[in-house]
């Protein structure tokens, strides 16, 4: 009876989340609908696909956390662009082919990258959705005003649900970061706690000449409890929910990304601390157990919504900082070096609320990115020459069927093969199999309705049913399949309902023949080569933080935003190399050397394991010299007219320690050659 209940309200939970996803799509369709019958009944059909584009330009952009207008106009402009081209590529054939390849070289290498490999998707489907009617040089204005109709309109919608989902709750930035925040409060607040019994215990045992068993067994339990890998995870978390945005800012944090990411850090920071201390437990007095004991209720105070606004929080912490303070040097300016810091940084509110990212320095930083990124050992630039090649020879394909055959759309070759691409060769595969299922489903649907539905509204129940199917995305093969009878019905306006099926399933089996023969032959691009590189990036990363750090000791302090920014993307790029290492055992599954294969996936995978766990060590290290180099010290206290506190003869001396731990732990990172390009 238990299990038919819990069945059932299994049921009812999925139900509830498919009628909530349905609410959600439907202002987008009803969008959609305005736009594709307003765009074809002023410019035709021809300008009326430009709606389809807009619709997912809008779906994307209107749930992305922290949009700055700036950000929001520099995307919309790239919408303008990719139109344009598409318009004088389509004015002659030789310029389709040559331009088509130019452009998706372009995009791709310029909008995606390992992490987000298919961001560019819409800008390039929908520069070859509008090749499938081209236009003359005469219907080049008619183009632009469709074009800026769109982007107004889809302003518009835009901006209007953005407004809504912030009044209901749906959009609130703050309150996630906020969230994340506390998540790792209260691991702090947590990992404190277990220390004070941890200490508690340790006095416990030394004031009796032996310890019990169940003693010894609690305390290795809360020692082995105490790791701050935790609280790193939930700031890779962030980071990697983050990225999309970042990503699309220029690679950039904005002020509101770096206020929380310097949180998350001072948080990574005392719980490494806690986990320090706790290898040298017998040696932690009374005092000092009371220190960890009081500080683990200030941070669950906030981690627990006890105080329920960051200003408290910080009021907390500085009454914390006014009357605690231990007894050994170099533990005190440790611990009150990173709170400190924290501590400043909550109370830069007016940081938590912008999110703004300068234009030019964002375009310098993408450019040195693209220049540090741009290579044939870079899986993105394979793919995007695998991409390039592919939908060129599509279009090829396309005009000698269009011109000899007198085939009709034969542009949906090079858009079957673009829709199929990816990253990786199983990936592509997987999409194929997909791709043709659905063309088939979607074939066969197509057939019923054309007999049951009358012709007035036949139109309107296909587009408008097939793209709320795709928004609702159940699945890729639904997706086609909906998509499918949107092209069926361009096909059956001229032609037979069996020429129609038989001509686009002809269609997509030549796309994706295009495609099959080209990725396992021009550029294929493996997941290992991917992590070499991953690797390489992150070398990279360690060496520009150790040169920031070197250079903040000769000047007393860092630029704390830039050294922000670079550990960011050192937690950022080792997530996605362990998620690229853990989805190895797909290449080895998928070779005909699947045993060879396996085995130097193994082999790579445990050096992966030995170079992240060396590279989050070095994070650690240089964590905490930037939390002691923080600038903003030095200017409170000249705000307050007293001596900056932290520029003591032991607070030098410790960060020179650091330094010099953060020394070996490079030169050990730049030691392991086992790393190496592949032969």
């Amino acid at each position: 009876m238990q299990a038919a209940n819990n069945t059932g309200a299994l049921l009812r939970s999925k139900r509830w989340r498919h009628i909530e996803k349905l609410v959600d799509v439907v202002p987008f369709l009803a969008f959609f609908v305005v736009l594709f019958f307003t765009e074809y009944a002023l410019f035709g059909i021809a300008d009326a696909l430009l709606g389809i584009v807009f619709l997912f330009f809008s779906r994307t952009i209107v749930s992305e956390p922290g949009l700055s207008f700036a950000n929001y106009l520099r995307r919309l402009a790239w919408f303008f662009v990719m139109s344009m081209i598409a318009t004088l590529a389509g004015l002659h054939p030789v310029s389709m082919v040559v331009v088509s390849m130019l452009f998706l070289l372009v995009i791709t290498i310029l909008h995606s990258d390992d992490y987000l490999p298919r961001n560019f998707f819409w800008l390039g489907m929908g520069y070859l959705m509008l090749l499938i009617y081209p236009v003359g040089p005469d219907d080049i204005g008619s183009r632009i005003a469709a074009t800026l109709l769109s982007m107004a309109l889809a302003t518009l919608f835009i901006y209007a649900m953005r407004a809504i989902r912030v009044k209901t709750g749906k959009l609130d930035v703050l309150a996630r970061d906020r969230g994340y925040v506390r998540r790792a409060f209260d691991e702090v607040g947590g990992q404190l706690s277990d220390l004070a019994k941890l200490a508690a215990a340790g006095a416990a045992s030394a004031a009796q000449d032996a310890v019990d068993a169940p003693t010894r067994a609690d305390a290795e339990r809360i020692a082995e409890a105490l790791h701050p890998k935790r609280t790193f995870r939930i700031a890779q978390e962030y980071a990697e929910l983050e990225y999309g945005t970042v990503f699309r800012q220029g690679g950039l944090l904005s002020g509101r990304q770096c206020y929380t990411f310097a949180l998350l850090l001072c948080c990574e920071q005392l719980a490494d601390m806690a986990h320090a201390s706790a290898k040298n437990v017998r040696r932690i007095d009374e005092d000092e157990r009371r220190y960890f004991e009081d500080l683990a209720d200030v941070f669950f105070d906030y981690g627990r919504d006890k105080v329920s606004s960051v200003r408290q929080m910080a009021e907390r912490l500085r009454g914390f900082l006014a009357t605690h303070e231990l007894d050994i040097v170099c533990h005190e300016e440790s611990w009150s070096g990173v709170l400190e810091t924290m501590l400043r940084t909550l109370e830069d509110v007016r940081l938590s609320r912008d999110n703004s990212t300068p234009l030019l320095k964002s375009i310098r930083y993408r450019a040195r990115f693209m220049k540090d990124n741009i290579g044939l050992k870079h899986a993105q630039t394979r793919f995007a020459l695998q991409l390039a090649l592919i939908v060129g020879f599509g279009m090829v394909v396309d005009l000698l069927l269009t011109r000899f055959a007198g085939t009709a759309f034969g542009i949906w070759i090079p858009i079957t093969a673009f829709a199929i691409m990816n990253t990786y060769a199983d990936e592509t595969m997987k999409a194929t199999l997909n791709t043709t299922a659905g063309t088939l489903i979607g074939i066969g649907v197509f057939s019923i309705l054309v007999q049951v539905l009358p012709d007035a509204i036949f139109m309107p129940v296909i587009v408008i049913g097939g793209y709320l199917i795709v928004l609702m995305n159940f699945h890729q093969i639904a997706s086609v399949a909906a998509v499918t009878q949107m092209a069926m019905m361009a096909l059956h306006s001229s032609t037979a309902l069996m020429a129609s099926a038989t001509s686009r399933f002809t269609l997509v089996v030549i796309g994706v023949s295009c495609a099959m023969a080209v990725i396992f032959v021009f550029m294929n691009t493996r997941r290992s080569t991917t992590i070499r590189t991953k690797v390489a990036e992150i070398e990279r990363i360690d060496l520009r933080l150790a040169e920031n750090i070197h250079q903040g000791i000769e000047h007393g302090q860092v630029n704390l935003w830039r050294t922000v920014q670079l550990l960011y993307y050192l937690h950022m790029s080792a997530g996605l190399m362990a998620k690229l290492a853990a989805s190895l055992t797909k290449e080895g599954e998928r070779t005909r050397r699947a045993r060879r294969r396996a085995e130097e996936n193994r082999s790579l995978l445990e050096d992966v394991e030995r170079v992240l766990q060396a590279n989050y060590q070095f994070a650690m290290d240089a964590e905490h010299a930037v939390m002691l180099l923080d600038p903003r010290r030095v200017q409170s206290a000249s705000a307050d007219g007293r001596s900056a506190r932290p520029d003591t003869t032991a607070r030098i001396e410790h960060i020179d320690a650091t330094v010099e731990r953060l020394e070996n732990k490079l030169n050990r990172l730049e030691r392991m050659g086992y790393l190496e390009d592949e032969k």
